[in-house]
């Protein structure tokens, strides 16, 4: 009898811990407050979302005529702040080229949104444009600070003619800049080559993580000064 008591209640505690084990299994998990985008560089583990694979994608995206051709939109400050010139279209987001204003942005780092008229005027330049949205985690805004440090500043030896005039200091061809018309936390893109006037394309990535900060440092050697007039003076924006 005693030995019956002690085989029920074995298979009782066991059917307890099974309700629970089963209970247990089905509570659900509160994401990262920043959805798991760190800016790392382990190729996903730490740039993207916590429990999977960061991919960060080249597009190849072909010049849409008319639209991304290059003109000049306008040719002052002022003209080009009137509503018809304020908000230029492009096909697509980030622009890879297209018309823009008659100056293009300083080189280097800017913490105020530059326009897109304006540095669109850059990758015609041979730019490669590094963008983020301005509410994008810090942590990319962090990434993309390391990859832009780390990108080499234009040889000499490539491109002379950067650096001839007194004063002139050597840049790396590339432009930083919030942007809140992306529809990503952050992007990067650049033109050219150019196979004859206005037919080519641009490529350019974007995405809601960073896979491999040392992969976009490759991207942009690779890619500045492919596009159809390479001029590497210095911006003019902001004035």
């Amino acid at each position: 009898m005693a030995r019956q008591r002690n085989i029920l209640s074995f298979f009782n505690t066991l059917w307890i811990f099974a309700l629970l084990l089963g209970c247990s299994g089905s509570n659900p998990v509160t994401p990262p407050p920043d959805g798991g985008v760190d800016g790392g560089t382990d190729g996903g583990v730490d740039g993207g979302t916590d429990g999977g694979t960061c991919v960060n994608t080249v597009v190849q995206a072909p010049y849409i005529q008319p639209d991304e051709c290059r003109t000049h939109l306008c040719s002052t400050e002022s003209e080009c702040a009137l509503p018809q010139f304020a908000n230029p279209f492009y096909p697509h987001n980030p622009p890879i080229g297209g018309p823009h204003y008659w100056v293009w942005a300083k080189w280097g780092v800017h913490t105020e949104v530059v326009p897109r008229g304006y540095w669109v005027h850059n990758l015609e330049h041979g730019a490669v444009v590094f963008l983020y949205r301005p509410n994008a985690p810090q942590s990319i805004k962090d990434a993309i600070m390391r990859v832009f440090n780390n990108i080499p500043l234009l040889p000499d030896s490539v491109w002379p003619a950067c650096c001839q005039e007194p004063g002139c200091q050597n840049h790396r061809r590339v432009v930083v800049t919030p942007d809140p018309l992306l529809d990503t936390p952050w992007a990067v893109t650049v033109s050219g080559p150019e196979e004859a006037y206005c037919v080519g394309s641009g490529y350019y990535i974007k995405s809601d993580c960073i896979a491999s900060e040392q992969m976009l440092v490759d991207f942009a050697v690779q890619h500045r000064g492919m596009a159809v007039e390479p001029v590497c003076d210095e911006g003019f924006y902001p004035f």
